[in-house]
């Protein structure tokens, strides 16, 4: 399936991203990690195959990282990340959204959901980058949540305590994939996303 360039302009820069599927779809939102490694392509290889089952899967370069300018010389953190993913869905016009995030990028989804829980459905966190565990007991929302057991950055045992507080999480466990779970395990990791999904 084709991925499109996206240009998203919002009142902070002008948001570089790749979507597949019909934009008037329930949109499945990838927000990638920290490291200037990342960008849109943390989820290239899920794309495709949540489109291809009736969803617009969108991925983009926060501000600063890849194609996407930075906001200014601030740090991209807490409040100001959130705020540029709720404006990135109001320019897509979609309501409410699933979230994806890799690690820093895992965070600020949980921070979006917290924050804006009606707009926010289901959450796909691979290595998150969050340790108040006691916020994540009052996140309502469903989580499919995979780690890598060789993961480098953060290691798999963070992934026990996570569990501990999520209130409706399932975790996917693989033995290798480093810091890039999901991704990396994509044929695998797909079809599990796309069950999640369906239950919507």
């Amino acid at each position: 399936m084709r991925l499109d360039d996206l240009f998203i302009k919002t009142d902070y820069t002008t948001i570089y991203g790749k979507m597949a599927g019909d934009p008037s779809a329930k949109l499945v939102l990838g927000i990638h990690g920290w490291s200037q490694k990342n960008g849109w392509h943390t989820w290239e290889p899920l794309l495709a195959p949540i489109a291809e089952a009736g969803f617009c899967a969108v991925s983009i370069d926060m501000p600063g990282w890849g194609e996407t300018p930075a906001m200014d010389h601030l740090p991209l953190m807490g409040e100001r990340a959130v705020a540029v993913v709720i404006e990135v869905m109001d320019k897509l016009m979609q309501e409410t959204a699933v979230l994806m995030g890799k690690s820093w990028g895992g965070g600020v989804v949980i921070n979006t959901a917290l924050m804006h829980p009606n707009r926010i459905s289901h959450l796909i966190l691979t290595a998150p980058a969050f340790r108040e565990y006691e916020k994540l007991s009052t996140l309502e929302q469903p989580v499919l949540l995979a780690w890598s057991k060789d993961d480098p950055t953060i290691p798999y045992g963070i992934s026990d305590e996570m569990m501990n507080h999520l209130p409706n999480a399932e975790r996917i466990t693989y033995e290798t994939g480093g810091h890039n779970a999901a991704p990396e395990n994509a044929d695998d990791f797909a079809p599990k996303a796309i069950n999640f999904l369906n239950n919507l």
